[in-house]
């Protein structure tokens, strides 16, 4: 993801002494006044390069530079952060690194970022609300100049640990109630209902939805799209929740066809998974018990991956604008860290339908 994108881990700017050239003892790290005295300028000088250049004269600057190079002296990060008030960095946390709509994300976050001079630190919540507060508690302590969050579900939230140090924070992906934050989001609500009308059209009426979390807002907009055309169309939702992974997508649909063939209920016509991963799941699953896609059971989901379309068969998906999430994402929290005060925004990014093989029903 670039080389600005890292994990969270101590790092601290020091010299080094190796290489050629006139060296201070190789045991010893140069620091500011080493810089000032090899260049005959004064500490502030010195500062002035790192911070402010252009107000150099040009054989200033090439004797100070001259000096850095020589001594090969790389300022304090956090010395620095304490003395300009922000630390140009900027930090993603998300619920699943190794998720492709969220490596889409941040690709979209860091070339925003990095256009603006910042390095961007990466973080992975593993849905999980004891790691999530220990990031960003990390996070605060590093004083970074904001945060981009995809909230970890449960109904407790970490989101006021960074409300209470004034760190600017933009949601992505996800809503939380009760807190007047910056979103940035795919229309999912829009979503459900695209593939669900799809699915109608193409003549199925027993559809279940399967998989996400229960509660998590994208979660809510995904089920409730799928759930009003449904019953618009005079026919009864059917849904069984669980999670966004893979695991999810394995379990609920290997308990619908041992149901299915103990008699106890029929196997649906369709499915609609939460997501890609739990659409993988059921997809596998199926083809493990020996039914076919489409022709036993048609199966779609939600955004698109790069596996979606060499799949056997190809998977129909609703395809979120994920790099465009992430890069509006940066660009509201760049507005945010320069005006504090501005009026709360939500961006509701369009989807699009992808129509492949999984869902054609068969002639």
């Amino acid at each position: 993801m670039g080389n600005n994108m890292r994990a969270f881990r101590r790092c601290q700017a020091v010299g080094s002494d190796a290489g050629g050239g006139h060296r201070h003892a190789t045991s010893q790290v140069s620091n500011v006044g080493d810089v000032a005295k090899r260049a005959g300028v004064s500490v502030m000088t010195v500062s002035r390069f790192f911070n402010d250049p252009s107000k150099l004269a040009d054989d200033t600057y090439q004797r100070v530079k001259h000096a850095v190079d020589e001594l090969r002296y790389v300022p304090n990060a956090s010395a620095r952060s304490l003395t300009r008030g922000r630390s140009d960095t900027l930090a993603l946390v998300v619920a699943d690194v190794g998720h492709p709509f969220f490596m889409s994300v941040a690709r979209g976050v860091e070339d925003e970022t990095q256009a603006a001079g910042y390095t961007l630190f990466l973080g992975n919540s593993n849905e999980t609300l004891a790691r999530e507060k220990r990031y960003l508690q990390a996070l605060i302590g590093r004083r970074v100049d904001g945060v981009i969050l995809a909230p970890t579900h449960g109904k407790r939230h970490n989101v006021g640990l960074l409300k209470r140090h004034d760190v600017p924070t933009v949601l992505i992906d996800r809503r939380l109630p009760n807190h007047e934050l910056d979103v940035v989001r795919g229309d999912t609500f829009q979503g459900g209902r695209l593939l669900t009308e799809h699915l109608l059209a193409e003549g199925y009426a027993d559809i279940v939805f399967v998989g996400g979390y229960p509660g998590v807002s994208s979660l809510v907009d995904r089920l409730g799209g799928y759930e009003r055309t449904m019953r618009e169309a005079g026919l009864e939702p059917r849904s069984v929740l669980g999670s966004y992974h893979q695991t999810s997508g394995e379990r609920i649909v290997k308990a619908m066809i041992a149901d299915a063939r103990n008699g106890s209920t029929s196997l649906p016509e369709a499915i609609i998974a939460a997501n890609n991963m739990v659409a993988l799941g059921a997809l596998l699953t199926l083809r493990r018990h020996g039914l076919r896609v489409p022709d036993d059971i048609a199966v779609a989901g939600f955004d698109d991956f790069e596996i979606a379309s060499q799949l056997d068969p190809f998977l129909t998906v609703v395809r979120q604008p994920a790099y465009d999430v992430g890069r509006e994402a940066a660009r509201l929290l760049l507005d945010r860290i320069q005006d504090s005060g501005r009026p709360r925004e939500e961006k509701v990014l369009p989807v699009d339908l992808v129509v492949r093989r999984s869902t054609r029903r068969p002639r």
